[in-house]
């Protein structure tokens, strides 16, 4: 019976004194010699001020000459320099700004009445033939093919594609050598002219078949292909500025694209999502989208 007390006694000094000491050691650990609780305003130490600067020792003035005055120069030689500030550790707010890309600059007071201009007459001199000749009057192509219409894309997505085929990094003989030959405020007139017209006449969705609605409106999961209507609006409409409308376009330029993605002849996609989507399309399903943008002739 006395075996049997003392084995309940011991439980309970167990029990009750284990946490007992647990409890005392998280608050010496917490309000004693540091940790990860609160901080003690008199734990915290203030920086050293930084020491003055020394004076220089004060030198008796030279004796100036009649015949040679002191020039002002020499006596702000004469006077002390003050001590360079010495640099304030940290960040500042410049640190935590986005970097934008250089083509916005080139829309800033942009005049649209001088990109038509330009887009009319070319630049001779540096051997830029005027715009319509290939995207038409209106910035319609008349005959379809592989020219895009401009009409209808945004000021931000035709700059953005000039200024990229002024650098390289978007490929295509022809717009290399007109956009090299444009200034960067050319640019921006002529992408405020284009970005001002109204598009063509929509017909979305007449033709191209179910195939190509499905994948315009609810994409294929099993390959990993969104709606294209997440990123280029329902219908091809647009979506945001730098996600070009693709309605209206011709079948042709819509597979040219698609096929310039697919073997990398144009890389200047964002992170190379197109690149990926174009692989994982068929070459039936590329024909019947292109259709399904287009609308009939």
């Amino acid at each position: 019976m006395i075996e049997h007390r003392n084995g309940i006694l011991i439980a309970v000094a167990l029990m009750v004194g284990v946490p007992a000491i647990t409890l005392l050691a998280t608050l010496h650990q917490m309000f004693g010699t540091g940790g990860d609780g609160p901080i003690r305003a008199s734990a915290v130490q203030a920086p050293p001020a930084p020491a003055p600067a020394a004076k220089p020792a004060p030198q008796a003035p030279a004796a100036a000459s009649p015949a040679s005055p002191a020039s002002p120069a020499a006596a702000a030689a004469g006077a002390a320099t003050p001590a360079a500030a010495a640099p304030v550790p940290g960040r500042s707010a410049q640190d935590f700004s986005a970097s934008r890309p250089a083509w916005e600059g080139y829309l800033q007071g942009a005049d649209p009445a001088l990109g038509k201009q330009l887009a009319a007459n070319g630049k001779p001199a540096a051997g830029v033939q005027g715009c319509v000749a290939c995207h038409g009057q209106a910035g319609i192509t008349p005959t379809g093919g592989i020219f895009p219409n401009l009409a209808g894309l945004t000021p931000e997505y035709i700059a953005k594609q000039l200024a990229d085929f002024r650098q390289g990094t978007r490929k295509q003989a022809l717009m290399n050598t007109v956009a090299q030959g444009l200034s960067e405020q050319e640019i921006g007139q002529l992408a405020a002219y284009y970005g001002s017209l109204a598009g063509p006449p929509l017909h979305v969705g007449e033709t191209g078949g179910e195939a190509a609605r499905k994948l315009d409106q609810i994409g294929d999961g099993a390959r990993a292909l969104p709606a294209c209507a997440n990123c280029h609006g329902l219908r091809g409409l647009g979506e945001g500025p730098l996600l070009p409308r693709l309605a209206g376009q011709s079948k042709e330029y819509f597979a040219d694209q698609i096929n310039a993605f697919r073997n990398g002849s144009r890389q200047n996609d964002d992170v190379g999502v197109m690149r990926a989507f174009a692989q994982r399309l068929t070459d039936s399903e590329v024909e019947a989208l292109g259709q399904y943008y287009a609308g009939p002739r």
